[in-house]
């Protein structure tokens, strides 16, 4: 290209590239990801410094991403000057850094610190607005303030001082361990879900899903489900898995006949559902693994039957939805045809870098090796690709060329890295406050209490306390922080460390679609232009089924294959009738409408069903067989039942 646009003429005439700010800033950006792929592949700093450069870059990028209006920008300067010199600090004084203690906090530290925590809450605002800053502040208070607070809730207090050092030089902040997981395993899984992305990944996964529910009654509503739920295991956010194949799926079934706020929930809830789909689970399941300090294999095997229930009753509540509003499959020529479908190249493109990814973490190599050898298996694969697109084409080739766009993914991959990295150090000062302040204890204490005399009451309260505390964030730091306050007291009640952290995850999954926040639904209406609350409720609706699975699996390890093979085979069989019992009671529709007194009994037979214990299945499973009997041979309910 030329013009000024692309170049500027010197005084002898000679043109020369322009070096605008767009471009400054992508090199910048590009060099964060390559800096991040270095320490993963070859160790080239230590722990602390990768992770003040990584929440260091976070802030820099998220101020240069999102800059303050015309005048304003010198204050970005300014702020981006002091993250530059606290970021540094860090660096060169990282091995006396990590010897030292309260009484060698140097008054150099705790202005640079102030600076850099000051810069943190902008870089926030401006990443996730002034509800998150709110909450940061309101935990600081509560930090500062103990001794002022009555009650069980009070405590010794934190002088704002003692705060900064621990944010800047302490365990629990800039080298916490949720800045770490940040920068070691989230980063790198956002860098290959972005190459993956570039690739086609989305498209393929689309394809594919045409193929496998395309010709069922509803057919859009399952190419959603199943096409989120490849994508959505690899991404590990559920806001990101609505943005990237929502912009296919939901128009597909706008287009067939879904209203607005039914497909907006269909994607939400797919989405959401695809952060616990093994065999990747996104970071959270690695960063899950971390955390008990078990292979993430342990995990993923796990997670199998639970997901595998969520998603069976997620296609079943689908089906029915489309029954109930007379939706059709997806007629057959906009289903692409198998050679389409599964093309070799983009098969090979899709597959083998997620297959490296994990067949080298089932042979016990690290989570950071197996994402860094996938993430280069990626992006050769995108170049051979793009070059063969671009030979195919000729002279008619149009588009960046494949460097060009590579280069565009690492853009993403560092705007993802920056955003993410803001919400995990907003946790990582809220978990710092909670084992700080004793907060954690307390809430745990609570919590035993309850137990000791009612679990099921107890479990509904941790329930409650991890969809809070995930609202709005992406599923790894949601996790975390839940795990973190919710861990010890569910350990204390005596359930196993494996299904008790399942039961926090999955809930922290699903505070994506759960209202007020519902960030998944949030995405999903920008996209099908659906109203909020009717999406939400749409979503509640067909995830309903859904929310009972943690309490299967954490009450019956066994649906976490912790048993022998015929307990397995029962407890599975015996949640996938509860399950489906209770979405028709939910959706109420069969072959027709289901009424009223006919949905109650069925949803009372599915807690018989989802109940452990033989007695109660076959109690279950009898009252459900005759009620589902005489639905179908027309003997109850009918086309003019009250739905």
């Amino acid at each position: 290209m030329s013009g000024p646009a692309a170049n500027e003429k010197t005084q002898a005439g000679v043109s020369r590239p322009r070096i605008s700010p767009g471009r400054v800033l992508l090199c910048i950006a590009s060099a964060w990801v390559v800096f991040h792929l270095a320490a993963a592949g070859f160790g080239v700093v230590g722990s602390h410094v990768l992770r003040s450069v990584h929440l260091g870059g976070a802030i820099i990028l998220t101020l240069a991403y999102q800059p303050l209006p015309g005048r304003w920008r010198m204050i970005d300067a300014g702020i981006i000057a002091s993250v530059i010199a606290a970021t540094l600090y860090l660096v060169i004084r990282s091995d006396a850094i990590l010897l030292s203690n309260w009484f060698t906090y140097l008054w150099p530290e705790r202005i640079l610190g102030t600076m850099m925590f000051l810069a943190l809450l902008e870089g926030v605002r401006r990443a996730l607005g002034w509800g998150f800053v709110g909450l940061i502040l309101i935990f600081v208070g509560y930090a500062v303030l103990g001794p002022w607070i009555p009650g069980a809730f009070g405590h010794r207090g934190l002088s704002f001082d003692r705060l900064i050092f621990s944010f800047y030089l302490g365990s629990q902040g800039v080298a916490g361990m949720l800045i770490g997981i940040s920068a070691g395993i989230v980063a790198l899984f956002l860098i290959f879900g972005e190459i993956l992305n570039a690739s086609g990944a989305g498209n393929t996964f689309i394809n594919i899903a045409l193929r496998l529910g395309g010709g069922f009654r509803g057919g859009a509503g399952m190419v959603a489900v199943i096409g989120s739920a490849f994508m959505g295991m690899i991404n590990g956010s559920a806001v990101a898995n609505v943005a990237s194949t929502g912009v296919l799926t939901i128009p597909l079934m706008r287009r067939l006949g879904f209203s607005r706020n039914l497909a907006g929930s269909i994607e939400a809830v797919s989405s959401t559902g695809g952060q616990f789909m093994p065999p990747i689970m996104g970071p959270g399941a690695f960063l899950m693994a971390e955390l008990l300090g078990i292979s993430y294999l342990d995990v993923a095997v796990a997670a199998l039957i639970p997901s595998t229930l969520f998603y069976v009753g997620l296609l079943l509540a689908v089906w029915l939805f489309a029954g109930k509003n007379g939706l059709t499959p997806i007629p057959a020529d906009m289903i692409p045809s198998r050679a389409v479908a599964y093309a070799p190249l983009a098969m090979l493109t899709l597959l083998l870098p997620i297959g490296t990814l994990v067949g080298l973490v089932v042979a016990r190599f690290t989570v950071q090796y197996a994402v860094l050898f996938a993430i280069l298996i990626a992006g050769l694969l995108y170049l051979l690709q793009s070059l063969l697109r671009r030979k195919g084409q000729g002279e008619e080739s149009t588009g960046p060329g494949p460097i060009v766009a590579l280069g565009a993914a690492f853009d993403l991959s560092a705007r993802n890295i920056a955003y993410v990295g803001m919400i995990i150090a907003a946790a990582q000062i809220i978990v710092a406050v909670i084992n700080l302040t004793g907060l954690g204890v307390t809430l745990s204490q609570i919590i035993v209490s309850l137990g000791q005399s009612n679990l099921i009451l107890s479990l509904v309260l941790t329930m409650g306390v991890a969809i809070l505390l995930g609202m709005g964030m992406p599923t790894p730091a949601a996790y975390a922080v839940a795990a973190a306050v919710l861990g010890p007291p569910l350990a204390r009640l005596g359930l196993e460390m494996l299904p008790a952290h399942l039961f926090i995850y999955y809930f922290a999954c699903l505070a994506a679609i759960t209202p007020p926040v519902a960030s998944a639904v949030f995405a999903a209406c920008a996209i099908s232009r659906g109203s909020v609350i009717p999406t939400a409720g749409h979503a509640i609706l067909l995830s309903l089924s859904l929310f009972l699975v943690p309490f299967l699996f954490v009450m019956d390890p066994v649906l976490l294959l912790q048993g022998s093979l015929f307990a397995i085979v029962l407890a599975v069989i015996s949640s996938v009738l509860g399950v489906a019992t209770l979405t028709f009671a939910t959706i109420g529709y069969l072959m027709a409408p289901i009424p009223p007194f006919a949905r109650i009994i069925l949803g009372v037979a599915a807690m018989a069903l989802i109940v452990p214990g033989w007695v109660s299945d076959i109690v279950g499973l009898t009252v459900a067989s005759v009620i589902l009997g005489l639905l179908l041979t027309g003997k109850v309910g009918g086309q003019d039942a009250a739905a």
